[in-house]
């Protein structure tokens, strides 16, 4: 297949680009292709004729966002329309990389369900909820992926920023206070397993889905465990009891419907159980 990815120098869509060589893969970093600019949409899409678009382009700092939600609406709302407004001219499957932050401020403690009627209350889950909309609305054969907070054992490219396990790596190097929040339940997933779904992402049916692992732990509790699967755990983690703790924030996703169409991930847990 013919594949388009943008923000290809990013953590998810670097390791697209290296997993799907078995494809024609077209894939742009924001400097090769502006999606604010439609007509600059509109031209590479003519170039490239893709099958499929794969739009992991965004600004994904949440509190950049937050600093300046112009520039927020700009590329994750507005330029995700335009993606989906050539995709659905040109009749191409769009895959968007949405994001568990939708469900911020949602109550209640059980793992959501992608059905839930959401109001997050900052800026980036606004507009990645809005940019959702936009998608489905602008090309009828959009897949919505709402994805996690995502790892791997390394840093691949020199820019990148650090996840779960580098940051507790660098931590032991540097023998650093380790501190995370017991009142922090969200799903945390390893980005080569989202890697090695995404082609079977491709028949699925237009919809929203939640994509990564489901997890019952705190994320105190899981660097707890990992720290034990690094053979560290003497250097402990200390309990961050202050952040949360007058509203538990809860991002845990409930991934029944993806496994109902024969996609599955690892639980939390048993994913950092393989990775290392």
């Amino acid at each position: 297949m013919k594949i388009l990815i943008t923000g290809a120098n990013g953590f998810l869509a670097s390791r697209l680009c290296k997993a799907l060589k078995n494809h024609e893969i077209s894939a742009f970093t924001r400097e090769q292709m502006d999606f604010t600019n439609d007509e600059e949409v509109v031209s590479r899409m003519e170039e490239t004729k893709p099958d499929i678009v794969i739009h992991c382009g965004a600004i994904s700092d949440v509190g950049a966002c937050e600093r300046n939600p112009e520039l927020s609406y700009r590329v994750n709302v507005g330029g995700t329309e335009n993606i989906a407004k050539a995709c659905g001219s040109y009749g191409v499957k769009l895959i968007f990389c949405s994001s568990d932050q939708v469900y911020l401020g949602h109550p209640g403690q059980a793992p959501h369900l992608e059905e839930e009627q959401l109001s997050p209350p900052h800026t980036y889950g606004i507009h990645k909820l809005q940019a959702e909309q936009k998608c489905l609305e602008h090309n009828k054969d959009s897949v919505c992926l709402r994805l996690s907070w995502m790892y791997d054992k390394e840093i691949r490219i020199g820019a990148e920023h650090g996840n779960l396990i580098t940051n507790i790596r660098e931590a032991l190097e540097k023998k650093e206070e380790i501190r995370y929040p017991v009142y922090d339940f969200r799903s945390i997933t390893n980005v080569w397993e989202v890697v090695t779904n995404v082609e079977k992402v491709f028949e699925l049916s237009p919809g929203i889905y939640n994509f990564g692992s489901e997890n019952g732990l705190s994320t105190y509790e899981v660097v707890k465990h990992l720290l034990t699967l690094m053979g560290a755990a003497d250097a402990g983690v200390e309990e961050n009891k202050e952040a949360f703790s007058d509203n538990p924030r809860n991002l845990r996703m409930d991934i029944s419907k993806i496994r109902r169409c024969g996609i599955d991930f690892l639980t939390t847990i048993h994913g950092l159980e393989k990775a290392l």
